[in-house]
């Protein structure tokens, strides 16, 4: 029987949640205990899946009326693939992916995630992904997976004659910049001084979208000034940066990158932590050269 994958309605969520249970007990009970199953299986009632309904991009996969398998996508991340057990290994759930992807490519997402099951990896590394972290919730082992996809949204070098009033724009929303030595002019002017090379920007056609600044010292490198306008977040344009810093980094035989988050930003520590850094046991200590910094308008 043929397969048609469609967008999940509220009739749909009875169905829905009979696949993913179904799944829940059957294949991934074979690498997870019955409590950790028991408490996935809690949040995918019928109405816990109506809820979802209404906060993610919900796909189906149905054969006839019947619904055999079901996908999501929230943001840049894949969340609840599960297929029939009965109809696993026919290809639906890469039917699903595909959809998935197409859609992701279509919002501007740059950097696909999925956490996923030690059950599912394997499905996963075939589509394309790999395995950048491992994290635990209680007794519950889940695989954050990435895949770099094609985007509208290029990331290269920045240019002072196109993007200099862009980046200090945006860097204005973005950090709220008040103190004379993070003036944004002055900072691309000290960067641009350094021609290292390590000062990237994505666009939208002409217009900057995003920016990060790396910086090597012949040992550590640092990352500063992650920003991504606020139109284009949750699709994985601030993933893309920073993958694509790391890389510039890498091939100049960089170790280990550092960075810092200021006080009251905290909420980006899991932005960083799903790419794999770690708050580490340091205490930040700086200085302010005062010759060097012009006196506040």
């Amino acid at each position: 029987m043929s397969t048609a994958v469609r967008l999940a309605q509220t009739a749909d969520a009875e169905g829905i949640s009979q696949v993913i249970l179904a799944a829940l007990h059957s294949s991934n009970a074979r690498d997870y205990p019955a409590d950790v199953i028991a408490r996935v299986a809690s949040n995918f009632s019928p109405e816990a899946v109506l809820a979802l309904l209404t906060r993610r991009v919900v796909l189906v996969a149905a054969q006839g009326q019947t619904i055999v398998a079901t996908a999501a996508l929230d943001g840049n991340v894949v969340r609840s693939v599960f297929v029939n057990p009965a109809l696993q290994g026919q290809g639906i759930g890469r039917l699903l992916m595909i959809e998935i992807e197409l859609r992701a490519r279509e919002a501007g997402v740059t950097v696909l995630s999925v956490p996923s099951s030690l059950t599912a990896e394997p499905f996963y590394t075939r589509l394309g992904f790999h395995t950048v972290r491992t994290v635990y919730h209680g007794n519950e082992r889940t695989l954050v997976m990435e895949k770099a996809l094609s985007s509208r949204h290029p990331i290269g070098p920045y240019r002072d004659r196109q993007h200099r009033a862009q980046v200090a724009a945006l860097w204005r929303e973005a950090f709220g910049y008040d103190t004379a030595h993070n003036l944004p002019t002055l900072a691309i002017d000290k960067k641009l001084a350094v021609n290292d090379g390590l000062f990237f920007v994505a666009t939208d056609k002409k217009t900057v979208i995003g920016t990060i600044l790396a910086g090597y010292d012949g040992h550590r490198g640092w990352l500063y000034s992650v920003a991504v306008h606020v139109d284009y977040r949750r699709h994985g344009l601030g993933s893309s940066l920073v993958r694509h810093a790391e890389q510039a980094l890498t091939a100049l035989g960089c170790m280990k990158i550092n960075l810092q988050i200021t006080g009251g930003n905290e909420a980006v520590v899991g932005f960083y932590e799903a790419l794999g850094y770690g708050v580490e046991p340091r205490t930040s200590m700086g200085k302010k050269i005062s010759e060097n910094i012009p006196p506040s308008a």
